[in-house]
């Protein structure tokens, strides 16, 4: 019986737990009758609270009274109902999206908002093993990477929902029977007849042609496939959520990963890394090949720095041995702003920190100094003193240097990645010449030596996302 073959899965697949309230996608059509009905069975046993849910996407006339059905059948059945109607074709023209594209966004962002609303945990839909073998087809028709010949997953993610399909071992044939045993009376519709569509014409042309002319078993093949792939899928992930918590880290509104320890990846794992930072970062929904090529040859680049702009709004860039994806914009370096600095006292440099100053004599200083403080030679200095950010063109004499360099060769030989070097405040004399670069080095001429006298120690105070 289809009960117990779906009841198999479920438990197979752990797609749901005792006492799991479950939201009910049911157009009306064949798939999600069947599953309602099933599901109906099957919640006694399974300790399972059901909710209905329904969005009427306003493609057809006849679409009112389907909503009104399904609303009716819940009704019916004692369970809650959330129903609700959007243009789907309104919004397909403002966001330049075909109508289906429209339809699935707004069906599942309707679904989600209906789980949350009902206290759902899992939302279920009807994809059945048919979808799946047109999923695959589609997927190597439109040129996708391995994974998309694993297709649909019985379970996955929408935030903090989990997306549940029952009915993926099951075939349309075996849907259609069920409905006609059980008297059931699916709503039809008429556009999943027009081959307008691409999904359309691979289930309606495309497959036909395939079991006519190559092999009738065309669909059982494919499923094979699917599920062979969806096996390495699962394990090649495994792998590379433990190999991108070994090379990366969160910092600065960014995820970075060691280059060399990338690099020496084989390539398929490599490239199921760069996909699972991506999309850590960036939009999942538009995330592509192209990209994670991109980023792949970026690691192994020679230069000192690159970047990459990717979909969504973030980039991505190396410097140095660090490859950092992030969504956070290069306007939000701080401005060079120019400031006095308050002796004795605290002054904020406006997103660099804060500055403290005091003066002592000699004997009082604790040697050596942290990286985050100054020792300057008070009667040495040019004063006043000011604070301000990078600017094109400094120059630096550093504390043990032979001469004065630029502020950028200094930074480069530091090490500091690029997307840091304007985080650092300078401390500069009345005569503009750099008298420390905060948390690196002072300059040579304003050290303490024998003969100083009177010290002025400063101290930089980081921001907290420094």
């Amino acid at each position: 019986m289809l009960i117990w073959k779906v009841e198999r899965f479920i438990r197979f697949h752990h797609l749901l737990r005792e006492g799991d309230r479950v939201l009910v996608a049911v157009s009306g059509g064949p798939d999600s009758l069947c599953l309602l009905d099933l599901l109906l069975r099957l919640a006694p046993r399974l300790k399972l609270e059901l909710v209905i849910g329904h969005l009427d996407h306003r493609f057809r006339p006849e679409a009112r009274d389907e909503a009104k059905a399904v609303a009716d059948l819940a009704a019916a059945a004692g369970i809650p109902f959330e129903g609700a109607a959007m243009d789907v074709a309104g919004f397909a023209a403002r966001h330049k999206l075909t109508a289906q594209e429209a339809a699935r966004h707004l069906r599942y962002r309707f679904l989600l908002a209906a789980a949350r609303k009902h206290n759902a945990v899992k939302i279920a839909v009807g994809h059945h093993f048919d979808d799946q073998v047109e999923t695959v087809l589609f997927n190597i028709i439109r040129g996708s990477g391995p994974d998309g010949l694993a297709g649909m997953k019985p379970k996955r993610k929408i935030g903090p929902i989990e997306l549940i399909r029952p009915l993926l071992a099951v075939t349309r044939k075996e849907i259609e029977a069920y409905c006609r045993e059980q008297h059931l009376a699916p709503a039809l519709d008429a556009s999943n007849l027009q081959t307008g569509y691409t999904r359309n014409k691979i289930r309606l042309e495309l497959i036909p042609y395939l079991e006519k002319n190559y092999n009738p078993g065309i669909k059982q093949a494919l499923g094979r496939l699917s599920a062979m792939a969806a096996a390495d899928r699962a394990y090649f992930e495994a792998a590379a959520r433990k190999k991108l918590a070994r090379l990366a880290f969160y910092a600065d509104k960014g995820l970075h990963l060691s280059c060399s320890r990338l690099n020496r990846l084989p390539e398929a794992l490599r490239s199921r890394v760069i996909k699972l930072a991506l999309g850590l970062i960036s939009c999942r929904k538009q995330l592509n090949w192209r990209q994670v090529r991109q980023l792949s040859a970026l690691a192994e680049g020679k230069g000192p720095a690159r970047e990459v702009h990717l979909a969504g709004g973030a980039r991505a860039f190396r410097s140095y041995d660090l490859l950092t994806i992030t969504r956070a914009p290069r306007s939000a370096v701080p401005d060079p702003v120019q400031k006095n600095l308050v002796i004795p006292g605290r002054t904020s440099v406006p997103g660099r920190g804060i500055i403290t100053a005091k003066i002592v004599t000699p004997e009082k200083l604790r040697w050596p100094p942290s990286p985050d403080q100054a020792y300057l030679d008070l009667d040495l200095l040019p004063q006043p003193l000011l604070l301000r950010g990078r600017l094109p063109g400094d120059r630096f004499f550093p504390q043990g240097a032979a001469g004065s360099k630029k502020l950028k060769s200094f930074l480069i030989d530091q090490k500091i990645p690029v997307h840091r070097r304007d985080s650092y405040p300078l401390v500069l004399g009345s005569d503009g010449q750099i008298v420390w670069v905060a948390g690196l080095r002072i300059a040579h001429p304003y050290r303490v030596t024998e003969a100083t006298r009177r010290v002025l120690v400063l101290e930089w105070l980081r921001p907290a996302d420094h």
